[in-house]
This record gives C-alpha cells, structure tokens and sequence, in this order.
C-alpha cells in the first residue's frame, strides 16, 4: 500500500472503533496522540473514545503533563490510573521479559476500565516498527486482545510522523520516549530511588538542549548515549553533566562513542531469546 491507501485504511479502522466506542492506552506520545486526533475528529460523540494515562514509577511527570496537556486540547477525557508494578517480581528485577509482565499489569488496568463503561475496545499505538525491535510486550498486547490501528494499517513511524504534520499535532517530531526501565541492564533490581535519580538526570540533560539521548544506568556508571551530531556541543560543557550527575550520586560518567541508539541494552540477548517474543 501506499501512503495515501494506508491513511484511508487508518481512518476507516478508527471510525469501524468509534463505533462500539474504546479506551486509548494514552502516553503522550506521536503514535498514541494520532489515534486521539483521528478519534477526536470522526467521533460523534464525546464520550465514543476515552483515554488513560498509567501513572507508574516508570513514567515521569513531563510525560503525565504532556498527555494532560493533549487531551485537553483534543477535547478527550483523561483517565489517569496510578499503577504500582513493582509488585511484580519480573519487573522488580528487571526480567528479559519485564516488558511482556509490564505491559500485561498495565494494559490490564485499561481491560477494567472497558468493562466499566461498556466499550468495546482497548487501542494502543504500536506502529509496524514496534515489530523490527525486541519488544516482547507486543506479545502480552495480543495475549490482551488489544488493537493497534497504526500496526493494522500499515503505518511506520514515518508514516505517524508524516500524518501528525499534516494535522499540525505540535508533537510531530517529539522523540521517542521508551520507558525508564530500558536504560537499566537486565536482572537489575529496581528501586524508586534508582528511577528517580534516572528522571532528573535525564531531565537536565534534556534541560541543555539534548532532544534524542538515553542515559543507560549501570549503578554507579553513567553511560550517556547522545546523537554523534552533538558531539561538539557536549564537548564544551561536559563538566556541567558530569557535575551534575555525581552530585545525584553516580561515581562514574562516560559518553557512549557509539552515539544515541534504542535497544542497546538487548545487544547480549541470543536470537532464541528474541525469536521467543517475535511476533
């Protein structure tokens, strides 16, 4: 298909959800905020779809704000549903299959919030490059029976980006935000401290103009991975970040000569454990 056959496949599959009314796991995010502006324009009524927020140790304020934000502006109503996953031990210990766990405790919430108002569906945002990547959550999505219109249409995250443009969604070119539990290695024990800390560092970071970065937490080590394009730039003002990020406790600061890149924390994970999840 191409581009303008896969937007009329996304609106028809968005308008077919409208009708039984569904609940939209809702991050803030490009993906999650198209399927609320197509939702928000072809609904017939206010209530044919309802978004919600999963407020968990994993996510930050920012994120919240943001989502808060975009529905407002979108005329949707926000569910935010704290939700403490740490009560799990795959995701206390950060398990190779945390997101599998992860996604199921969350998306659970949304389940409960269907039933409760009659709706006939939950609706994510995961696009068909979700699928080139280990993701082993897609896996507890469909165990779920969550729908995910952009993965139906065919839409790849340029395609999300593109369509978001034409609508003038103002988070068009916001960088991907993965959860903060990606940037610990797996098998570590997660403790609210360790997110914490992980939130304002990363948050300062971003403070100084860092928009495509991940800071990976090795306990005492730092590893910060930045676009090599903002190599120069962090050459002049190292000494700020690494200031910073021992005052929060880290012994230790290096920058990753690799540069920026999603997933490198899955580069040690064998094919049979990747093959396990692929869907």
């Amino acid at each position: 298909m191409n581009y303008i056959e896969k937007k009329e496949k996304l609106i028809k599959i968005i308008k077919d959800l409208l009708k039984d009314k569904f609940i939209l796991a809702f991050s803030g995010g490009v993906d999650s905020a198209l399927i609320m502006k197509l939702a928000s324009l072809y609904r017939e009524s206010e209530n044919d779809v309802r978004a919600m927020f999963f407020k968990a140790l994993s996510t930050t304020k920012e994120e919240e704000e943001n989502a808060i934000k975009l529905a407002k502006e979108m005329g949707v109503d926000l569910v935010i549903r704290e939700v403490d996953i740490l009560t799990n031990e795959k995701i206390a210990h950060n398990a190779k299959d945390r997101c599998y766990h992860c996604k199921k405790t969350l998306f659970s919430e949304a389940l409960k919030l269907r039933e409760e108002k009659g709706y006939g569906a939950v609706v994510d945002g995961t696009n068909t490059d979700d699928h080139k990547v280990y993701r082993p959550g897609l896996m507890a999505l469909r165990d779920l029976g969550v729908i995910s219109p952009l993965n139906q249409a065919g839409f790849s995250k340029a395609d999300v980006r593109r369509l978001a443009e034409e609508l003038d969604l103002r988070v068009a070119k916001k960088p991907s935000a993965p959860c903060l539990l990606t940037r610990f290695p797996y098998g570590t024990q997660i403790k609210k401290e360790k997110l914490d800390r992980l939130e304002t560092a990363e948050g300062f970071i971003r403070s100084l103009g860092y928009e495509k970065f991940r800071l990976r937490d090795h306990d005492d080590l730092a590893r910060l991975e930045i676009e090599k394009a903002d190599f120069p730039k962090f050459f002049k003002e190292y000494d700020l970040v690494v200031k910073k990020l021992k005052d929060l406790g880290y012994s230790y600061v290096c920058l990753d000569m690799e540069g920026f890149r999603s997933g490198s924390m899955d580069i040690n994970l064998s094919k049979e454990e990747k093959d396990k999840y692929s869907l």
